[in-house]
């Protein structure tokens, strides 16, 4: 229901994704299959991008992509291999008094000799061709495609271009409306009823990715059938304005009708009150979409995140997974110096010993009421951790007030601030309401930002490591911001997020500083070593698999947006199947491992002992390499098989996420990427037991068990 209200606030068209294929060029079969997508010929092998252009309409021909642009509707038709397209694409905007104004409404289309230009960037050699669509007395779309030689994706996105500056809060590259253009829509070539991914905008919330029939998203959907893995992907690859958004319907026998890409998103699930802020000017930048076809749909996300490294690359971190320790879940509030450095010790004297380290490395992270500590006993904490070769972590939320008092003064501006200065406010003045029981700040207020450099010296200046940076989606909320020139949420936080990353640079610091963000946007990416896939999650079955949902949709972040995934801390006092189990979660995830445990407990401590130094599953963590889910149907639930090639061997991780049942599975080998007919020895990375499978793996589970196995080809 929530979905569908979030769509109803949203203008009536909708979007989706496109995946891609990989088409052989050179046989006869492949010709015959291009030949479905109009006039391609054998000469359409090359790899070389063509413009041609013939009876008013645009062709740009790849050998994997065609996009067909008329030159009299002025929409657009992308168009793969076997009959699978996306048609009747329009590019729309809406104008700040309300004005609706779309490429197919105009009259004229044109697009010159010079305005195709060849490209060679991060994404590939290729053509770009711009088409103005122009109507006397409007702004103009100018319509921009991005078309490579040997990519089944290419990029559009439209600016509003006018000769007097104007504004808007909703610009779309790409809108398929069929009640306006009769089989207009994504069009895949197999299965039935196409899902749709609903990715989160956000990690707040216990939020769960969902993979039913969706009619919403945040910054990227894929569109796929989960039998063939044929599917499209489409979703935004710039971040630095826009909140990016995707609506969906008209759902049919391989179809998905109606469809719409745009920025402007903001509502429930971006956790705004205000409606995304406008963008002014005499050119309106459109988020840059990402529109592909996939022969399986996980490559159509991890070529999606690939792309968007490209144009904002990962924060860069040469130091490995972290692996340590977090105080939240051991104890909460009532943390202490005499319980931080307990922890510390028994990792020194117990856990490191036996193999729980990276390099030689850990982490003691003080998480939130680290502040009961004084600052001497902070910096005194640090020093005999560095002392025993460990790193030192803290907790901070740059965005977040947690107080009513307004009057209060804001620390690091020398008095010259309130809080109700630096709160964020809407148009009318007023502050904006609570996000999880704290106030939003303005990234783009002087007192936040001095107030983000006082805090950050502190942290250097003690000594400290890592830093957890928690609710900053708050820094990310549309309102009315205090620089005139920060107009939108998305700004405001990029705003915001620099001054961190540039206060924390290596190059000022003289060391190396983690960057970790906890309840945090998905987009923009570029400002942290890694982000929390989900909220909050503990020890039990049902936190594992929660967590699970957001790594079978979202495995794709690892290494393309952040370095590393985090899975959360681990707590290991459940049942022992449990605790194994929640292990077992956070090493396929990428991932950052940091157990949290009360370590003064002998219970605690024996189970740490037992499950934290098995060294072949540390060293599966260390690589710091995501699983893949086996399969995409899960709806808002967790894939319970997961793998990852190795070499010339194939991990297995496999869940029962019933705690009061066993679970036999039956796995076929050839849907895991093997080849049926061989065999195949089987090892566990617990027992060490090795049984050997062919075509198929059956294995059984205890309620609440998972396993972790290892196939290599006899």
């Amino acid at each position: 229901m929530a979905v569908r209200t979030y769509v109803r606030a949203l203008p009536s068209y909708a979007t989706m994704a496109d995946q891609r294929r990989k088409i052989f060029v050179g046989t006869a079969r492949i010709v015959a299959a291009l030949a479905t997508l109009g006039t391609l010929s054998p000469a359409d092998a090359s790899a070389a991008v063509e413009l041609r252009r013939s009876g008013g309409n645009l062709q740009i021909v790849a050998p994997r992509l065609r996009v067909e642009c008329s030159l009299t509707t002025g929409r657009s038709d992308y168009r793969w291999a076997g009959g699978t397209a996306i048609r009747g694409a329009d590019c729309a905007a809406r104008l700040a008094d309300g004005t609706e104004i779309k490429a197919s409404e105009y009259p004229q289309h044109r697009s010159a000799p010079g305005d195709a230009t060849k490209i060679s960037d991060k994404s590939g050699k290729g053509l770009q061709v711009v088409v103005h669509h122009r109507s006397p007395g409007r702004p103009t779309l100018r319509q921009r495609f991005r078309v490579y030689e040997d990519r089944p994706f290419c990029f559009v996105d439209v600016e509003i271009v006018s000769p007097t500056p104007v504004a808007s809060n909703y610009v779309a590259p790409l809108v398929c409306d069929p009640a306006r253009v009769p089989n207009a829509g994504a069009h895949l070539d197999a299965g039935d009823k196409p899902r749709a991914l609903f990715v989160p905008y956000d990690n707040d919330g216990f939020v769960r990715y969902n993979s039913e029939y969706t009619t919403s998203s945040h910054e990227v959907t894929a569109l796929y059938d989960n039998a063939s893995r044929h599917g499209f992907v489409l979703g935004s690859v710039t971040h630095d304005l826009w909140k990016s958004g995707i609506a969906m319907g008209g759902f049919g026998r391989r179809t998905v009708g109606e469809l719409r890409v745009f920025g402007g998103a903001a509502g429930q699930w971006t956790r705004d009150s205000q409606p995304h802020g406008l963008v002014s000017g005499r050119t309106i930048p459109s988020p840059r979409i990402f529109v592909g076809f996939f022969n399986d749909w996980r490559e159509g996300m991890e070529t999606f995140g690939k792309a968007n490294a490209a144009l904002a690359p990962p924060l860069p971190w040469t130091g490995g997974v972290p692996f340590g320790w977090n105080s939240w879940a051991a104890y909460k509030e009532n943390v202490d110096f005499d319980r931080y450095l307990a922890a510390s010790r028994f990792f020194k004297e117990r856990l490191q010993p036996r193999g729980f380290h990276n390099g030689g490395r850990v982490y003691i992270n003080l998480d939130s009421f680290w502040d009961r500590l004084t600052a001497a006993q902070l910096t005194e904490a640090v020093r005999r951790i560095h002392a025993d070769g460990q790193k030192a972590g803290i907790y901070w939320t740059p965005f977040t007030f947690w107080g009513d008092d307004l009057d209060r003064r804001v620390e690091g501006t020398g008095d010259r601030y309130t809080y109700g200065d630096i709160l964020l406010k809407d148009a009318s003045g007023k502050p904006l309401p609570k996000l999880d029981g704290g106030r939003p700040l303005d990234p783009s207020h002087p007192g936040t930002l001095r107030r983000i450099d006082w805090q950050m010296e502190r942290f250097v200046t003690w000594g400290f490591d890592f830093v957890k940076l928690d609710f900053i989606n708050a820094g990310a909320l549309e309102g009315a911001h205090h620089d005139p020139r920060i107009t939108t949420g998305t700004a405001a936080y990029a705003l915001g997020m620099r001054r961190i990353v540039a206060a924390l640079d290596p190059r000022k610091i003289g060391r190396p500083f983690f960057i970790n963000l906890s309840i945090a946007p998905l987009f923009p990416s570029g400002y942290a070593h890694s982000r929390r896939i989900s909220c909050d999650a503990f020890g039990s079955l049902n936190d594992s698999e929660y967590m699970l949902n957001a790594l079978t949709y979202g495995w794709w972040i690892n290494d393309t947006l952040y370095r590393f995934n985090d899975p959360d801390h681990i707590v290991l006092t459940a049942s022992e199947a449990e605790a194994r189990t929640r292990l077992h979660s956070a090493v396929i995830a990428g991932t950052v491992l940091l157990d949290s445990d009360d370590l003064t407990d002998p219970k605690a401590r024996d189970r740490a002992l037992t499950l934290l130094t098995n060294p072949q599953i540390n060293a599966l963590a260390r690589t710091g390499r995501t699983f893949r889910p086996v399969e995409g149907d899960t709806g808002g639930k967790a894939a319970d098989v997961f793998v990852r090639r190795d070499g010339k061997s194939l991990l297995i991780a496999v869940f029962n996420y019933d705690g009061s049942r066993r679970a036999q599975k039956a796995l076929d080998l050839a849907r895991l990427g093997l080849d049926p007919s061989a065999s195949y020895r089987v090892r566990d990375l617990w027992t060490q037991q090795v049984v050997s499978a062919r075509s198929t793996l059956r294995i059984d589970l205890a309620p609440a068990e998972s396993r972790i196995l290892r196939l290599v080809k006899e």
